[in-house]
């Protein structure tokens, strides 16, 4: 556990429900309209997931550091929008100057779900229903940064990260323990987000979680995240022989005693080591160059 989680961890212990949960005044300018509905029905809660106030999401923010780590990168008159309107989507931003595309910073959107877990083998976990906090959408970005040659671009990314990825992981990871939910759940939409993502999350499935291993021995071992990253989304990889398409399955966070227990089973990774030796990668490094050098704006492998 680095410093900065145990920081954060023991700044959490002492933020308070009340501080939290309070509702000011000027909560209603920060994207509540729909307050102001006449029907029960059409309006969201001023909550953000039933729980958050604005002005509590702020204070909590501001103690984390979030706001001085963006400060002192040069971000000036930042902008926190909360949007609770639709009540199965939460959205969090976090803009500078002015709330433009191109102004952005972050962006979050989650929701409260309930998964169903069906694993391949016989375990206490089997059937039963979990809720956490799914993560819809996540985007940390300097819009004033260029892509230095050690960190090339990688897909999906428009601008280059921001540094704050374990401090908002972390912070989620609070979020879910306070609101008693069993874990966080992220479904990574290219190979590079589930493989920074594995220190902490672990795919669902075995065979997943086995195929993200396999991946990481074939290719991490001769090419860079971005290369493989970029290989697997231009379909430059194979896999057993035939090309393969990145899945979207989900990975989790587990907070809860059993969900933690079937991760660190035996079957778990009995099952898991199965699917390492079933399956073998490849990428035409060749192939992957030649579509990128294609593609207008982006770098090459």
């Amino acid at each position: 556990m680095s410093k900065r989680v145990k920081k954060l961890q023991k700044i959490s212990r002492r933020l308070t429900t009340h501080q939290l949960r309070r509702l000011q005044e000027k909560d209603v300018s920060l994207g509540f309209d729909s307050l102001f509905t006449t029907s029960e029905t059409e309006r969201g809660s001023p909550y953000f997931l039933g729980y958050y106030s604005p002005s509590g999401i702020k204070y909590a923010l501001e103690k984390y550091g979030l706001f001085e780590f963006l400060e002192k990168k040069g971000f000036r008159d930042l902008k926190l929008t909360i949007n609770t309107s639709d009540p199965y989507k939460q959205r969090i931003a976090i803009h500078t100057e002015k709330k433009h595309p191109d102004h952005l910073l972050g962006e979050l959107v989650v929701k409260r779900k309930h998964i169903t877990i069906y694993p391949p083998f016989p375990t206490l976990i089997h059937g039963r229903d979990f809720e956490v906090i799914a993560v819809e959408w996540l985007c940390m970005q300097n819009p004033r940064a260029e892509f230095p040659p050690e960190k090339p671009r990688l897909p999906g990314q428009k601008y280059p990260g921001l540094g704050i990825g374990e401090m908002v992981m972390e912070i989620l990871v609070i979020m879910c323990g306070r609101l008693r939910t069993a874990g966080l759940v992220n479904t990574p939409e290219h190979f590079h987000n589930a493989q920074m993502y594995s220190t902490q999350f672990r795919y669902l499935e075995p065979l997943c979680e086995g195929k993200r291993r396999a991946i990481e021995r074939d290719l991490l071992s001769q090419y860079s995240l971005s290369e493989v990253s970029w290989g697997i989304d231009l379909e430059c990889v194979k896999e057993n022989g035939k090309t393969f398409t990145w899945p979207n399955y989900d990975q989790i966070i587990p907070l809860d005693r059993d969900l933690k227990d079937y991760f660190e089973s035996k079957e778990y990774h009995n099952h898991l080591q199965k699917h390492m030796e079933e399956y073998h990668y490849d990428m035409d490094y060749k192939k992957c160059v030649e579509k990128k050098m294609k593609q207008k704006d982006f770098l090459t492998c």
